[in-house]
């Protein structure tokens, strides 16, 4: 009797082994990460967005002072005194500081570059100011590309918020007129450059 040749061809696959293809597994597999990945950034974003600011209901306690100059000068080298405290624009480094939050005093000559870029400099006077350095901070995270915070122990009043040509001094954190003043003011400047 003849023995049986087995077929080599394999029986179709049925249900979910014909479904599941390495191909389609893979497939899915992108996409699923793919809008998991998408949801987290919108939620991020959204958990992370500024509280709305009503312009109207808060009056711009800022004060305007006129551009001395746009000039770089040389790290250290001399220039006429700045017509603020915080200064708002003049003469300053050709190098930005990158926006984020410093615990240390940065150099004015090189903030004012930040400022010529359209960003708004939040500095806090006193070292040990944690209440101070925490609302600053906060408004930070909020608007990341254009908010930059140190310490400048030179300012007059416990916090200081510059933008270009406009300074804003306050005696207490006034969390409602800081944010006002980023949102008037942050890329405001001859160059409008994230940082």
């Amino acid at each position: 009797m003849p023995s049986k040749i087995k077929s080599s061809r394999r029986t179709p696959a049925t249900g979910l082994r014909r479904y599941l293809t390495v191909e389609r597994v893979v497939i899915g597999g992108a996409v699923g990460f793919t809008i998991l990945f998408l949801a987290a950034m919108v939620m991020g974003s959204v958990v992370n967005a500024p509280p709305d600011v009503n312009l109207a209901a808060v009056p711009d306690n800022s004060q305007a002072f006129p551009i001395q100059s746009r000039e770089h000068i040389q790290p250290g080298a001399q220039h006429p005194p700045y017509n603020s405290n915080p200064p708002t624009g003049g003469w300053h480094y050709a190098q930005t500081a990158r926006t984020g939050v410093y615990t240390e005093a940065l150099a004015d000559e090189t903030l004012v570059h930040n400022l010529e870029h359209g960003h708004v400099w939040l500095s806090y006077r006193d070292a040990d100011d944690e209440e101070a350095l925490a609302v600053l901070r906060d408004l930070q995270r909020f608007y990341p590309d254009y908010v930059i915070v140190t310490h400048r122990p030179q300012n007059d009043t416990r916090i200081a918020a510059a933008a270009w040509g406009r300074l804003l001094t306050l005696d207490e954190p006034d969390v409602a007129q800081l944010q006002a003043f980023v949102v008037r003011y942050r890329e405001r400047a001859p160059e409008n450059i994230p940082g």
